[in-house]
């Protein structure tokens, strides 16, 4: 049964390896589930072997002598589970859309901090810290003369000009 759980975590292990090249150089793998993931594998298949491999080798290390049924019956269902659990992640990673871009809209509303003093009709500068990305816009004040180093919040984006009041 060694050679048995043995073959398997090596085989899941390559057919993982295999779904992530994402160099093309060699394997060929895409990591995306097509070529030999598709031929070989599903993630199902690839993480259950592996994790059916990985359980079954522990258990035969660490539990006492004759109980191989039961550590089949545990590696069978830990592959199982590890299987399920890894093609159910990746199914919901799959559908998560990234969108780092961002909007005049997503910029009303925000706290920044003043980088050039804004006069009342006069352009100045203004920090603001947006999705991750810190972003530097000219602003005009709303309110009076908005000296370096005062927290403001954005009212309103015309373009690139931000209408910015003292917080």
């Amino acid at each position: 049964m060694v050679w048995t759980y043995s073959f398997c975590l090596v085989a899941g292990a390559i057919l993982i390896a295999l779904s992530l090249d994402n160099d093309g150089g060699g394997l060929d793998g895409d990591g995306l589930g097509g070529n030999l993931s598709l031929l070989f594998s599903t993630p199902f298949w690839s993480f259950g072997l592996c994790g059916f491999g990985l359980c079954g080798l522990l258990m035969v290390i660490l539990s006492p002598p004759n109980s191989e049924l039961l550590t089949f019956l545990v590696a069978i269902a830990m592959g199982l589970v590890m299987g399920w659990g890894a093609s159910h992640l990746l199914r919901l990673m799959s559908r998560r859309e990234a969108d780092a871009l961002i909007r005049n809209d997503d910029l009303v509303g925000q706290q920044g901090k003043i980088t050039l003093t804004v006069a009342k009709d006069q352009r100045g500068f203004v920090e603001l810290s947006v999705r991750g990305s810190l972003i530097r816009r000219p602003a005009l004040s709303n309110s009076g003369i908005l000296e370096e180093g005062t927290m403001v919040v954005v009212i309103a984006s015309d373009m690139h000009t931000l209408r910015v009041d003292r917080l």
